[in-house]
């Protein structure tokens, strides 16, 4: 599944999660970014559950976060 994200900013959002080494990186990550970052954290979670644990909800989830 790839990501479809709205602008520049969180395609930098999503190399940074992607390079984080753990979780506190990660709220450190949402916390300086915001929304933004919140909304991109969660469509990654959401492609990886699709992909990896064969869910369909995971497209579902990421309409209802594109749409907040």
């Amino acid at each position: 599944m790839e990501l479809q994200l709205a602008n520049q900013l969180q395609h930098h959002i999503a190399d940074l999660l992607w390079e984080a080494k753990d979780g506190t990186e990660v709220k450190e990550i949402i916390h300086t970014y915001g929304k933004d970052a919140h909304v991109v954290f969660h469509m990654m979670m959401a492609a990886h559950f699709d992909t990896h644990m064969d869910t369909d909800i995971a497209c579902e989830i990421i309409e209802r976060i594109k749409q907040s």
